[in-house]
């Protein structure tokens, strides 16, 4: 009987954000004990859904769940919440080898944790896991595909496998991989090898559905299908750290043959520094974008990509919507806009109520003014809803309380936990239905399309002042290691990191 560890501990941190990561923020959004998190994952399709559907396939396997602790990306995570969930970590570990032994680890990891004393959270957390396990015990774990990954992180795992698309829509793929490798691990059938290559560049937040990233993806997931290579993985990297580890990645895993897995690797590597030049960012100027999405017949998304949670920001921004108003803009609906101020005065209200509000802009200077109104309170919500997109799908979402409100031709979705709008549930669980808008905006960067490009055709990307701008050049990146693509020109780089 195999006995294996199983737990989850997530943050994509944006450390241009000063509002630390605390286990509050855990609670917020997924914080459960082993129990809880096996009942609210399994048959999803996420990593957890895929590791259970994998390890209770086998009869002779024993899950040994530990925790789930997932907060939405934003600041810096505090040393006393990651040695908290350290600590639960090896703790689990302990308890476990105590009463029956554990055999091998599986993980759900992001890889872009830093706290407010490392850069490289998962790094310092595998290197702890490890010091307590000792060099032998398989431990494999998933990463996002933005995750910087370091040295220290596939020095301490036995494997990662980290998510090939964006939007995530591998992530439950990712989990049936993982898992596998570590059976097979444990039955003596692989003996896996890895060579980890960092990329001189920062890549912009780029449609892995769309060119160049399309093609270039092709060539790692046929690189996978060689004879003595299991895996081959670009990592797209977690743009907005300010980090001297900051960079994509390419990542190879092997079957007993580091030398083929470090010549596959560069092999890639020099490939991409060859081509830097096409991983460029085309974003659409505001004003052209919200003067064609009124001209449109048919319904347009305009994503807000600087002022998306799921990058670490306080999705309150209000410009976007301040130039939809000027040019007068109807039939318009945003999500989920952070405004816990307005849903406090809306629940007091109740629905149907007509409310003084300042809706959004309450973060930041830098984020713009509140849109001063009187607003129509139509729903409200205790914000628990279930994904039904093709990301995640499945996972409970909790974007605390959350109001519907309508003003200058907007219905507002506002909530009191900051979430990212990965499908139309984030409108439709309350009560707002997508296709009665001529306008839709989301807060978002690319996650939005794996579900709404079904039936939208036209997805326009704005990029709005914020905290940073969706734009690398025009972000202050002072802790990075320079030349870097795109801060540096292409022959810069180039120049500094050999001849091609």
């Amino acid at each position: 009987m195999y006995r294996i560890l199983m737990a989850y501990f997530k943050h994509e941190t944006n450390n241009f954000n000063d509002k630390l990561t605390t286990i509050e923020d855990y609670k917020k959004r997924a914080l459960y004990d082993g129990e809880t998190m096996m009942k609210n994952y399994r048959g999803s399709k996420a990593e957890l859904g895929a590791y259970m559907d994998i390890f209770e396939a086998r009869p002779d396997v024993e899950i040994v769940p530990a925790f789930c602790a997932d907060a939405n990306p934003g600041g810096y995570v505090t040393k006393e919440t990651f040695e908290y969930f350290k600590d639960q970590l090896i703790d689990a570990y302990k308890k476990g080898a105590a009463e029956g032994g554990i055999d091998g680890i599986a993980l759900v990891l992001h890889g872009a944790m830093i706290t407010d004393f490392s850069e490289d959270g998962e790094g310092v957390l595998l290197k702890a896991l490890r010091d307590v396990t000792g060099p032998d015990l398989p431990i494999v774990a998933t990463l996002d595909y933005h995750a910087n990954m370091t040295d220290e992180m596939a020095k301490y795992a036995t494997a990662l496998f980290p998510a090939r698309y964006y939007p995530h829509t591998d992530f439950y793929d990712r989990g049936l991989e993982s898992a596998q490798m570590l059976l097979d691990v444990l039955d003596g059938k692989a003996h896996p090898t890895t060579a980890l290559k960092k990329l001189p560049m920062i890549l912009p937040h780029m449609d892995t559905s769309e060119e160049p990233l399309c093609s270039m993806i092709k060539t790692f997931i046929d690189e996978s299908e060689k004879p003595g290579v299991w895996y081959a993985y670009f990592v797209g990297g977690f743009s907005r750290a300010n980090i001297s580890v900051q960079g994509s990645a390419v990542y190879v895993i092997t079957e007993n043959d580091p030398a083929l897995a470090e010549k596959i690797a560069d092999e890639h590597y020099r490939w991409i520094l060859k081509n830097l030049e096409k991983f460029e960012l085309k974003v659409k100027d505001p004003v052209l974008a919200v003067k064609d999405a009124i001209a449109s017949p048919e319904t347009t998304i305009i994503a807000d990509a600087a002022d998306n949670p799921g990058s670490g920001l306080m999705s309150d921004a209000t410009d976007i919507l301040h130039e939809l108003i000027r040019q007068g803009a109807e039939k318009v609906a945003v999500a989920l806009m952070w405004d816990p101020e307005t849903v406090a005065q809306a629940f007091a209200a109740g629905p149907g109520a007509v409310i003084h509000a300042r809706i959004g802009g309450k973060s930041s200077d830098k984020v713009g003014k509140p849109i001063e109104c009187d607003a129509y309170v139509k729903t409200l919500s205790d914000g628990l809803y279930r994904v039904k997109g093709p990301m995640n799908k499945g996972v409970l979402q909790n974007s605390g309380h959350t109001a519907v409100v309508q003003a200058k031709g907007i219905t507002f979705v506002l909530c009191t936990n900051r979430t990212q709008a990965f499908d139309e549930e984030a409108f439709r669980a309350f009560g707002v239905e997508p296709a009665d808008y001529h306008i839709i905006v989301v807060k978002s960067s690319i996650h939005y399309r794996a579900a709404w490009r079904r039936w939208v055709k036209d997805l326009i990307t704005v990029d709005m002042p914020n905290l940073t701008s969706f734009d690398e050049r025009k972000i202050n990146f002072d802790r990075v290691k320079r030349p870097i693509y795109p801060l540096d020109s292409a022959e810069k780089v180039r120049k500094a990191y050999g001849s091609f």
